[in-house]
């Protein structure tokens, strides 16, 4: 009995001296700075060897997890700060991009991964951050000029919105000019997100992600008259209403100058689009600018002049996502 109890104090002396103390393996005198220290010269350390399904279905996995991805051929570590399982090598690194700053029309290959190549990145839009179109019909975040294919994976907590079209001019009738000018068509409406095929755009949103409205189409005769311009498109950065058309005259000094002119579209809103003009002399009127993400209404008239296109909230290749979380709203068709 004796000899039992001193076996059992003399195990608890050992493991309270082990756990106090750093640890060596291989080797009696481990560094004094390593709580751990393994020394060989014929052996390694073998992870965990994990696909990238299994290593993705750990759950809540810690800060600095390691494993080693048996499809990518590399150790793998989760970064708790982005929520993102990253790797030691170059050809399976995922890049991270952090935006803290609004912008307009953004080119991502320019802007961000002309320095940094990868075939993955992960972009955190922060929140309050706006990403914009500079005019009327332009893109937000553009990844068209990507050279190489990639897979992009966006947490936006801002907003990335497209810019709305324009409005088509009204018919002019002739005069000085020297033919007739029909009522032209509505502008396309911009997209959030354009990608190209092979870069593949997944998108956690819990901001807003709209693409823009199209504007509304000139109006034209009716069979007689002039007609009004069409609507912008909606947008925060809206599309501009287009001008009414008219009959043009030379003036006593020279010149050409509108004699009767119908009324412009109306500017769009950031929701709203902008409403068509009333023609002149019985003239059709301009169509309405569209609301985001849907198309600008056609003119009337005897000539009818179409809408432009609504933008989409990720256009371009195939296989892209978006899924809206706590909240998050997305406007307009996902390529």
């Amino acid at each position: 009995m004796k000899k039992f109890a001193f076996i059992v104090l003399y195990t608890l002396l050992i493991n309270a001296s082990i756990f106090s103390q750093n640890i060596g393996i291989g080797t009696t005198t481990p560094n004094a700075k390593a709580i751990l220290e393994i020394k060989s010269t014929d052996k390694g350390i073998l992870f965990p060897r994990l696909t990238t399904g299994q290593r993705n279905s750990i759950l809540n996995p810690p800060d600095g997890l390691h494993i080693f991805n048996t499809e990518e051929r590399c150790l793998n570590y989760y970064d708790s700060t982005y929520q993102v399982w990253n790797c030691y090598c170059a050809d399976c690194q995922t890049v991270i991009i952090n935006i803290t700053a609004g912008a307009c029309k953004v080119d991502f290959y320019n802007t961000y991964a002309k320095g940094a190549p990868s075939k993955k990145y992960l972009i955190n839009i922060a929140p309050g951050v706006s990403i914009t179109g500079c005019n009327a019909g332009d893109t937000a975040l553009s990844f068209n000029s990507m050279p190489f294919n990639a897979a992009i994976t966006i947490n936006n907590n801002g907003t990335i919105a497209g810019a709305g079209g324009g409005g088509g001019r009204g018919a002019i009738e002739t005069g000085c000019i020297i033919s007739l000018i029909l009522a032209e068509q509505g502008k396309p409406g911009g997209y959030a997100i354009s990608t190209r095929p092979g870069v593949i755009i997944s998108v956690n949103n819990f901001g807003i992600v709209a693409g823009a409205g199209g504007g509304g189409g000139g109006g034209s005769k009716n069979p007689n008259g002039q007609g009004g311009g069409g609507g912008g498109g909606a947008g925060l950065v809206s599309g501009s209403g287009g001008p009414g058309g008219g009959i043009y005259g030379s003036g006593q000094f020279g010149g050409c100058f509108p004699i009767t002119t119908a009324q412009p579209g109306g500017t769009g809103q950031p929701t709203i689009g902008g409403t068509g003009g009333a023609g002149a002399n019985a003239g059709g009127a301009g169509g309405n600018g569209g609301l985001r993400g849907q198309p600008g209404q056609a003119g009337t008239g005897t000539f009818v002049a179409p809408g432009g296109l609504a933008g989409k909230a990720i256009g371009g290749g195939s296989g892209n996502s978006l899924v809206n979380i706590s909240g998050g709203q997305s406007v307009g068709i996902v390529d």
